[in-house]
């Protein structure tokens, strides 16, 4: 099987929704992450909050903050819930990143603390 290419569109909407997001809660870690078993790149957003105040609040927060986003009249960004993950600061995942940084083909890393 083939791998989706991460296109530049996702790159630059990537880095502002992260940006965005930086606004309303502290971000450890932000990175696009291939996912085989879905054949998708999944935003992965790192952060203490996970742990502190839960998944389905920072859900919440991100939903809306997509959706102020997707109207905006200059430049709308229309990426959907289910591409973005949020996840601990203890994931497997951000760990090996951490970890093994550029080595992976699989990750495109904006931000890595």
């Amino acid at each position: 099987m083939y791998k989706t290419a991460l296109v530049k569109t996702d790159i630059e909407d990537g880095r502002r929704v992260i940006d965005e997001i930086e606004k309303i809660i502290p971000i450890t870690a932000a990175f696009w992450f291939y996912r085989e078993e879905d054949d998708e790149w999944k935003l992965v957003v790192v952060s203490p909050g996970v742990e502190a105040k839960g998944p389905i609040d920072l859900y919440t927060k991100i939903a809306l903050l997509l959706n102020d986003l997707a109207v905006d009249s200059h430049r709308p960004v229309t990426m959907p819930l289910t591409r973005i993950t949020m996840t601990s600061t203890h994931h497997p995942t951000y760990l090996r990143i951490k970890r093994f940084g550029d080595a992976f083909n699989d990750a495109y890393i904006y931000k890595m603390s």
